[in-house]
């Protein structure tokens, strides 16, 4: 299987895991390119958007810039009730896209959905890494904020059949940490 078969299985895997959340939306606007290192702030009536992350703080996080996408599968949003922007890290040699979600759900509501599991406490940082339960051991990890509009959470996919370059988790740590600043603020 070609390392874009894989890639596009993983983040049907990753659709799958907030499908029951929300469907398609034809005609909602699309994030443009930020450049900008202030973090926009919520609309009331809609999440978050991750892809308002500034480049510089991709890049810094080192994700490739030039990969930010919506959805992988056309213009649409994955889901109504989900915001989404997804990266992966530099050519040559991705190894990994990485998906950052935000809603207005909550951590109890991604504890309870059966996709994902072992959550952990990470201190530092004020989240929970977590593993998804439909990946096999090693080829992904998550990590989940609760902010004050809802949640956001990252996942870590390795791409293609080929062993990842680096523990998924580790690597979501790392990028959790780096763009951290640029996260809505945490629920108190």
């Amino acid at each position: 299987m070609s390392v874009t078969r894989w890639w596009v299985a993983g983040l049907v895997g990753v659709v799958a895991s907030v499908a029951g959340c929300g469907g398609a939306t034809e005609d909602a606007p699309v994030a443009e390119s930020s450049t900008s290192s202030v973090v926009a702030t919520p609309v009331a009536d809609e999440p978050w958007d991750p892809c308002a992350i500034p480049d510089s703080a991709v890049e810094a996080a080192g994700l490739d810039v030039e990969s930010k996408s919506t959805n992988l599968f056309g213009d649409a949003p994955l889901s109504d009730d989900w915001m989404t922007c997804i990266w992966t890290d530099p050519d040559p040699g991705s190894w990994y896209f990485l998906g950052v979600f935000s809603g207005f759900q909550s951590l109890d509501d991604l504890r309870n959905n059966d996709r994902f599991g072992q959550f952990s406490k990470v201190e530092e940082l004020g989240g929970y890494e977590f593993l998804r339960a439909d990946r096999p051991s090693g080829r992904s990890c998550g990590f989940a904020l609760e902010v004050e509009q809802g949640l956001v959470y990252f996942v870590l996919d390795t791409m293609g059949s080929e062993e990842p370059q680096g523990d998924p988790c580790v690597e979501i740590m790392r990028i959790a940490g780096s763009l951290h600043s640029s996260l809505p603020p945490a629920a108190s």
